[in-house]
């Protein structure tokens, strides 16, 4: 792995305590395998406290993200770092994956774009958009969506001219807290042209 994309610093997404054993006794990583972290002011300064020792006995070099701006994953991929709606306590972010001629929104632990994050997203033509459904069937727009918001950032999206022609538009990062189940979300969200994910889904992309 080079590139470890991070969207904020709560601990059901970055827990960086995980990357101390890539040190030396524990795993045998060459010299020349980086991984590059990139995330927010939050996120490094987690990784600082939680890896004590020189980043360099861990193989890890940590990059600070800025909105708009693409990120180099090398091989001719990027990604784009968006902001999310979801912790006023620091910058929250999804991003948008350029790879294999394809485009890609991973937008998980967001409510309701900013403005300027659906000003961003205008001017593409997304053929995937993976998008968070925490709250399921209750009505929520603020840190998380539910399943009818889902429903209304699709329909924003398309209306934008931001999805591409057969564009898959998935609801994932589900909790209890949502109240459906798998088959429940499936029959609300489905014939509204939303995919429901599951573990394990995998999902084909470029062209």
């Amino acid at each position: 792995m080079e590139h470890l994309l991070v969207t904020h610093g709560h601990e059901d997404h970055w827990l960086p305590h995980e990357l101390y054993y890539r040190r030396p006794g524990f795993s045998e990583v060459p010299s020349d395998s980086v991984l590059r972290v990139h995330g927010n002011e939050r996120v490094l300064a987690l990784a600082r406290e939680q890896l004590p020792r020189d980043l360099a006995l861990y193989r890890v070099e940590l990059q600070p993200i800025r909105l708009w701006e693409p990120i180099d994953l090398g091989d001719g991929a990027s990604a784009v770092a968006v902001r999310a709606a979801h912790s006023p306590d620091e910058l929250c972010v999804n991003y948008v994956l350029f790879a294999g001629g394809a485009t890609i929104l991973q937008g998980n632990d967001t409510g309701w774009y900013p403005d300027d994050t659906w000003e961003y997203l205008s001017g593409l033509k997304l053929d995937v958009v993976v998008l968070d459904c925490t709250y399921g069937k209750q009505e929520s727009t603020q840190g998380h969506l539910g399943c009818s918001a889902v429903v209304r950032a699709k329909e924003h999206l398309a209306k934008l001219g931001a999805l591409a022609e057969g564009c898959r538009f998935i609801a994932n990062h589900f909790s209890h807290n949502g109240g459906w189940l798998q088959a429940e979300l499936e029959a609300y969200l489905t014939p509204r042209g939303v995919e429901v994910g599951y573990d394990g889904m995998t999902v084909e992309v470029g062209k």
